[in-house]
């Protein structure tokens, strides 16, 4: 059921959200997160055959990325509609022996596991790599001048994407420019200052950051952004940070980037907002000119 009758705007929205959607999975068939999105806007749209069909691929994209707990509760679901989906039991019988395969290793793996276990990315606490900011503090402060560009120049580099030169002089132009935020209305990104015009090079820098990062690729250029979604972070994480929240369903709302390793930011994000984040890599200059858009940066003085 639905929780509320739909506008027509919502339902446009959400129509909209689909049809990128299905594009997305189509050429990323393992991102199990744009598949959870393209289910529950489906359920949301009352179309439970395609919200089905979509839960036969996220059975599969867990299976195949080793998640087999939520797996097999995919698996249950279709066959409470299904119950001899031949290839749905199939998977059921497959994930049942690998879990039984692991049981029986767990106990020798407990007793080494204090001294190898490390910070989980999501953890709250603790002063591993995972904790949360605390936005007011200290440490905060510190880690919110980290950018990720240097990061990102690094990767760049050893991937042998562009010469060092040219990456290192175009890193220093940008720490510069966006040293002090108050002078201009957006910040500038590294990756649009290493590749400038060269849309090849674009091509192939986000091609492997993708790889990288496992983030899906969202086409902003072509998304119609509800700009009150886009408003829901404050601007020193859009304007100032180039993060730029797309869409919400449900209990999860999509955030673009052009720099993943911008790991305090995204901290920043996940704390500002009561959702769960998905994250998407976008061009730089896509996400220029749709912040420039939303905050109707033209009319500015």
């Amino acid at each position: 059921m639905l929780e509320h009758a739909l506008s027509e705007q919502e339902h446009s929205q959400i129509l909209q959200t689909i049809e990128m959607f299905e594009v997305i999975t189509q050429s990323q068939p393992d991102d199990y997160q744009s598949l959870e999105i393209l289910k529950d806007a489906y359920q949301k749209v009352a179309k439970p055959e395609d919200s089905l069909r979509i839960s036969r691929k996220l059975a599969e994209a867990y299976f195949n990325g080793g998640s087999y707990t939520l797996a097999m509760q995919e698996c249950e679901l279709i066959l409470e509609h299904e119950p001899n989906a031949p290839e749905i039991l199939a998977m059921l019988g497959e994930i049942e022996s690998r879990l039984q395969a692991a049981g029986q290793s767990i106990a020798g793996a407990e007793e080494t596991v204090g001294l190898i276990a490390s910070p989980h990315p999501d953890a709250r606490t603790g002063d591993g790599e995972g904790r949360l900011l605390d936005l007011h503090g200290k440490r905060a402060g510190a880690q919110m001048q980290e950018r990720g560009d240097e990061q990102l120049a690094k990767f760049i580099v050893a991937q042998q994407l562009v010469p060092e030169e040219r990456v290192m002089s175009a890193l220093a132009e940008v720490k510069e420019r966006n040293r002090n935020l108050a002078e201009q209305a957006l910040a500038v990104s590294l990756l649009d200052r290493v590749c400038g015009e060269e849309t090849e090079l674009h091509e192939r820098v986000l091609s492997h950051l993708i790889d990288r990062t496992k983030f899906a690729y969202v086409p902003m250029e072509y998304y119609d952004i509800d700009r009150q979604v886009a408003r829901m972070l404050p601007e020193s994480l859009t304007l100032g940070r180039l993060f730029v929240p797309f869409d919400l369903i449900s209990r999860t709302i999509m955030v673009a980037c052009c720099n993943p390793f911008d790991i305090a930011g995204r901290e920043a994000v996940q704390q500002s907002l009561d959702y769960t984040v998905a994250w998407y890599l976008a061009r730089p200059s896509a996400i220029t000119r749709a912040l420039q858009d939303i905050y109707r940066l033209e009319s500015r003085s």
